[in-house]
């Protein structure tokens, strides 16, 4: 079962009515609807959420506002607490996006400075595709199981993995399926400016008229910025964990 995150757009919604109006906003692209199953379907099942990364941060002068999403606020939702100034949505005029984006782009710097304290301290690594094309090139003599193995015991690749698991703050669990070497070859400018489109959007996001878009089509990163940066003060924005 695949997970991800979505944003719900809703209009001006007291918090204890929040859930209801998700459910109303999200009931098109329910994959069980209709006799058999929706065409449109997106979602399976779905809960309030927030990445515990990267939650909704809160305005310092609307702190404690009861109009924010927090857990005294929707008490039927089963929200677990959070950090200071933080919350599960509320209405966009009281959340602190450019402090989000801020954060985000300075996640990514740190990131980019511990990788490159780390490649300092070891041998020049090459990226998977380097060992793939050559067992492409010789499948018989250079069979892919090695050409993984001799990547991986790479020992730069071989200390981020073990930071991931490890826990390490720069190097998450996603760093275990990526190719570091090639992750980090990147255009860094590129890279840092993705960083900042993803601070808000989420993999979709829901308008306020009813749509449903996501990272399927092209510009969505964006789009879905430029969409949340411009919306009315009183729109609610929250967020919810689907499953499909």
């Amino acid at each position: 079962m695949t997970k991800f995150f979505a944003t719900v757009c809703l209009p001006a919604t007291p918090p204890e009515q929040v859930p209801d109006a998700i459910a109303r906003a999200l009931a098109p692209y329910d994959i069980n609807a209709g006799e058999r199953w929706n065409p449109a379907g997106e979602w399976d099942r779905w809960t309030i959420q927030v990445h515990r990364a990267s939650p909704y941060l809160v305005r310092p002068a609307h702190d404690g506002d009861p109009r924010l999403l927090t857990p005294a606020t929707v008490p039927g939702a089963d929200l677990d607490p959070l950090g200071p100034l933080e919350c599960y949505g509320g209405p966009r005029g009281l959340l602190d996006f450019d402090t989000m984006r801020q954060q985000t782009v300075q996640e990514y710097d740190d990131l980019r400075a511990a990788w490159d304290e780390l490649a300092a301290a070891h041998p020049p690594a090459r990226p998977l595709a380097e060992f793939v094309a050559r067992h492409e090139a010789d499948p018989d003599g250079y069979p892919l199981d090695r050409a993984t193995e001799e990547h991986l015991l790479q020992p730069l690749v071989q200390e981020v993995a073990q930071r991931a698991v490890a826990g390490d703050p720069h190097f998450g669990t996603s760093f275990l399926t990526t190719d570091p070497v090639a992750w980090f070859a990147r255009d860094h400018a590129l890279a840092r400016e993705r960083a900042l489109r993803t601070a808000l959007g989420k993999y979709a996001l829901v308008t306020l008229d009813g749509r449903w878009r996501d990272t399927s089509s092209e510009g969505y990163l964006e789009w879905a910025d430029e969409q949340l940066e411009h919306l009315a003060p009183d729109t609610v924005v929250v967020d919810v964990l689907s499953h499909c």
